[in-house]
């Protein structure tokens, strides 16, 4: 990828969003003339706290995904970090050092995950699906005994991080919102969003013109594990509890919202607003099927459906952009002149 087709890339991008971000105004514009319940305060003060936690782990994601890698392991992690942060205020740490606690479990982890696939050059997929069921296990390890509310009665000093509200605004909504902001000023407004799309891109093209892969990699998953423990602390100060299901499956639903906000498996595309697009687009169908009172099972086809969807689509678009067909990943043109020779 070229830098001077980076602007066209940009294009095609904000597309993407417009596009995800109209159909949510949809979804949202159904609901409220569906059911009155939608715009009651209760209802939209729960739809902001589970967008926020979202929202952070899909900014750390997104960061991957213009790279063309994603972390399988931020659902646990952030759930691993929410404990650990939980167990350091029960072993009498101030709020301060627990959440330290907390990010350094998901610093950790993102660093273990850039050293296998950066450093030993191990493939994403494989070592960050690892690490999940070894974090999930370390989690079932640390709580086996524990009621199953897990641990609770937190000081006040905690529980209101993750509880602050004004004006009708939940104080983690704002702040996952003002990361994301950030995020996407850094990515525009500095050399390092361009850098991260031509990574992604075309990697050989970035190594000759000085860009350091392993490097930059190894960052983008320590930033993807941070930020997975940040929404991990403010999700178990929100709820006032920490136990072994926080985060579980979160990994898909953050990877569903990184496709659908115009980001690629295959990288070199993709923002951290279209990161929120697709977060709120995975939040709002989610919060419709609650209160249509659509069984669970149901929801999950749903889900698992707009998945496949997208993996198609983000393949459909991977072949086009590299001029290639169906038939020459399954091998049928080459099938083809082989027996045009024989003839």
């Amino acid at each position: 990828m070229a830098r001077r087709n980076i602007p066209f890339l940009r294009a095609q991008r904000l597309e993407q969003e417009a596009l995800t971000l109209g159909i949510a105004a949809l979804i949202a514009l159904a609901l409220a003339i569906w059911t009155s319940a939608f715009l009651n305060g209760n209802n939209l003060a729960s739809l902001q706290t589970a967008i926020a936690p979202n929202l952070i782990v899909a900014t750390g994601m997104m960061t991957l995904f213009l790279i063309g890698r994603f972390d399988l392991s931020v659902g646990a992690v952030m759930g691993l970090a929410g404990i650990a942060t939980a167990w350091a205020l029960g072993a009498g740490a101030s709020t301060p050092l627990a959440c330290l606690a907390g990010l350094a479990v998901g610093l950790g982890i993102g660093a273990l995950n850039g050293l296998f696939v950066a450093g030993l050059g191990i493939n994403h997929l494989i070592v960050t699906l690892g690490v999940l069921y070894m974090t999930r296990g370390i989690i079932e390890v640390v709580m086996s005994g524990q009621k199953l509310a897990g641990f609770t009665g937190f000081p006040e000093g905690f529980t209101a991080l993750g509880r602050f509200e004004a004006g009708g605004l939940q104080g983690m909504f704002i702040g996952a919102v003002i990361l994301l902001l950030l995020m996407e000023l850094m990515f525009r407004a500095t050399g390092t969003g361009r850098n991260l799309l031509f990574l992604g891109g075309n990697p050989d093209a970035a190594r000759t013109i000085g860009i350091r892969r392993r490097r930059v990699e190894f960052l983008c998953f320590v930033v993807s594990g941070g930020l997975a423990a940040v929404a991990g602390i403010l999700a178990t100060s929100r709820v006032g509890m920490a136990n072994r299901y926080m985060g579980e499956g979160l990994e898909m639903q953050i990877f569903i919202a990184c496709l659908i906000g115009g980001g690629s498996i295959a990288g070199g595309k993709g923002s951290y607003v279209g990161a929120f697009a697709g977060v709120l687009f995975i939040s709002l169908l989610t919060n419709a099927f609650n209160l249509l009172s659509v069984p669970s099972e149901w929801q999950s086809i749903v889900v698992g459906g707009v998945l496949v969807l997208v993996v198609i689509a983000d393949a459909i678009m991977t072949l086009r952009k590299q001029n290639r067909s169906w038939g020459s990943i399954l091998g049928i043109s080459r099938f083809d002149r082989i027996l045009r020779a024989k003839r």
